[in-house]
């Protein structure tokens, strides 16, 4: 990317967690911005994510790294963001059979006494547990508003309920801007932050995005207060208290992840499950993140990833150096699209 100009007029398409890091990193770096929505920002996607910051998770593949910079980046944009709605409650996980626990960064492993002590309402704590005490989770939406807002501190121009119906391109084959039910607006450089729209907004343009969506269920229970203190993560669900007589739940089935809190946390034989959300998760082939550049399309550039909550802070800041800098950064090199 250093042979290119930088891009300092961008269209970003796509208002969710990842379009709106994005579209505040790159206005903040001073690029002129303009961030479009087919509906409300962060009510795509991302109102339904369980919104975990979940740095330590994984400990192998290309999107490893960028993961164990979550913490950090979310301490940066509560510094740049007064009032980001996060919650730094660490988290706990255990999975029933497990024989060996790898710590991974920013974990520890505790035994049964100490995890009784960061969750004192569980029926039979488990024998060793993974204790990360810097991760936490956010109120998504809350968040993407923030970093909107930001966005527009520094400039940017916010259109919801506007949807992209195309890309257009000028006579020489590079990216003009888009079009939209509204109108046309130009953009020297346009970014595709759509989640699984990504891909049909590149398909005329002759860009395959192997992306497709995966279902992820997200339930809602009254529950009672101060009856999980982490962020939870075992075999049947990942669980945290979001209010104080709420819970929400990333799981599968509402009867068993039900059955397996009253089993798992005393005083829960009162937990009622209030509503249950399937979101389509944008899932890459490999599952790894697509961000970069399009060579065969000058101007467009891809951005679509799972675990958008975590790694959106980190992966919007470098795109938008990428794009306002002209270079080409290292940490992004192993989710180029050309990979596929």
């Amino acid at each position: 990317m250093s042979s290119h100009a930088p891009s300092n007029d961008l269209v970003v398409v796509g208002a969710g967690v990842v379009g709106a890091s994005v579209a505040y990193h790159a206005a903040r770096a001073g690029a002129a911005v303009t961030l479009l929505d087919a509906g409300r920002p962060g009510c795509g996607v991302t109102v339904d994510s369980f919104a975990w910051i979940a740095a330590s998770r994984l400990l192998t593949g290309p999107s490893a790294a960028v993961r164990v910079t979550a913490t950090d980046e979310y301490r940066r944009l509560e510094v740049e963001l007064p009032g980001l709605p996060v919650t730094w409650s660490g988290s706990l996980s255990w999975h029933a059979g497990e024989s060996a626990l790898e710590a991974g960064p920013g974990q520890k492993i505790v035994d049964a006494a100490t995890a009784a002590t960061l969750e004192p309402k569980l029926l039979q704590p488990p024998d060793w547990a993974l204790w990360a005490p810097g991760e936490g989770a956010v109120d998504p939406v809350g968040v993407t508003e923030r970093l909107i807002a930001g966005a527009r501190d520094h400039g940017a121009q916010v259109h919801p309920n506007v949807a992209v119906t195309a890309v257009r391109r000028d006579a020489g084959g590079r990216v003009a801007g888009v079009d939209t039910a509204a109108g046309s607006l130009s953009g020297t450089t346009v970014v595709l932050a759509a989640g699984v729209a990504t891909a049909a907004l590149a398909a005329p343009l002759g860009v395959r995005v192997p992306v497709d969506p995966s279902p992820a269920t997200l339930f809602r229970f009254r529950a009672p207060a101060g009856l999980v203190r982490t962020v939870v993560n075992n075999q049947d669900f990942d669980l945290r208290q979001i209010a104080p007589d709420r819970i929400i739940a990333a799981a599968d089935s509402p009867e068993r992840t039900l059955a397996a809190i009253r089993s798992t946390f005393r005083g829960a034989e009162n937990v009622e499950l209030l509503s249950a959300r399937v979101g389509a998760r944008p899932m890459p082939a490999d599952g790894e993140p697509i961000v970069g550049p399009v060579a065969e399309v000058p101007g467009l550039y891809v951005a679509v990833m799972h675990a958008a909550i975590t790694l959106a802070p980190t992966i919007g800041r470098l795109i938008a150096q990428e794009l306002v800098n002209a270079t080409a950064e290292p940490a992004l090199t192993a989710f180029r699209l050309d990979r596929f």
